[in-house]
């Protein structure tokens, strides 16, 4: 009886040897893979985080390109349904002979170029001959067509001056936008591989518990299969003091 409760004692032993081995073995894994699962989870939000402050930052810009490109279009008659020739920045430049005569200082250079011409043609006693007329009516028609290119050129550098304002913010808001993209892209590919890196420690982790209670139990079988070898041996005389003479 003493022979065999030492190897049922030592039997229980080696099966509580390898239940407590794959409990410590399992949680160990699981501890781990919770760890590195978590940091990958924190990495992948702080990606996330910063990514919506940069958005967040950049919004303003995008949306003052967009507004900018919005009035463009509508002054170049670029929008949907619009016309380029009636808009604002794009119309034809036809001004009347009243629109030229409101010109600031064209009426002032007119008097002043009239009365020039009358008295020179009145030093020569010509002062109210036909060609006084016709060199008066020279003078402002030479005058309308200069003070016409001037205005034409003054529509053209203020319209190129509106359209280049407005181009900056567009272009601006552009650069925003493609920012925005280009940040989003790299903060998705991020994020994505600290996810993938937390499911592969898990999974990892799965893995090395099941690997541990598989361990666990093979422990178990082999100290119950050598115990059962052991008690047999004893059952047959082999441990008994008689035997041990025999050997002897």
């Amino acid at each position: 009886m003493g022979m065999a409760a030492a190897i049922v004692g030592a039997g229980a032993l080696g099966v509580a040897g390898s239940v407590a081995s794959g409990v410590i073995g399992a949680n160990a894994a699981q501890s781990a893979a919770s760890t590195q699962a978590a940091a990958a989870d924190t990495a992948s939000n702080n990606t996330l985080a910063m990514f919506n402050k940069t958005q967040a930052n950049l919004a303003p810009f995008v949306g003052a390109g967009t507004n900018a490109l919005t009035q463009m279009q509508n002054l170049t008659g670029t929008n949907p349904g619009g016309n380029p020739l009636t808009a604002p920045l794009t119309a034809k430049f036809n001004p009347t002979m009243t629109d030229l005569a409101a010109t600031p200082g064209y009426q002032f250079t007119l008097d002043q170029g009239l009365k020039s011409t009358q008295n020179g043609f009145a030093a020569q006693g010509l002062g109210t001959s036909g060609a006084a007329l016709k060199g008066a009516a020279n003078y402002a028609e030479g005058l309308a067509g200069t003070t016409y290119q001037q205005q034409f050129q003054n529509y053209l550098t203020q319209n190129q001056q509106i359209y280049n304002l407005l181009g900056g913010q567009t272009s601006l808001g552009e650069n925003a936008a493609a920012t925005t993209g280009n940040q989003g892209l790299t903060a998705t590919g991020q994020a994505g591989n600290f996810l993938t890196s937390g499911a592969a420690a898990s999974a990892a982790g799965t893995i090395g518990a099941a690997n541990s209670t598989i361990n666990s139990l093979s422990g178990i079988s082999s100290a119950g299969n050598n115990t059962a070898m052991m008690l047999a041996l004893n059952n047959s005389g082999l441990f008994s003091s008689g035997a041990g003479a025999s050997s002897g």
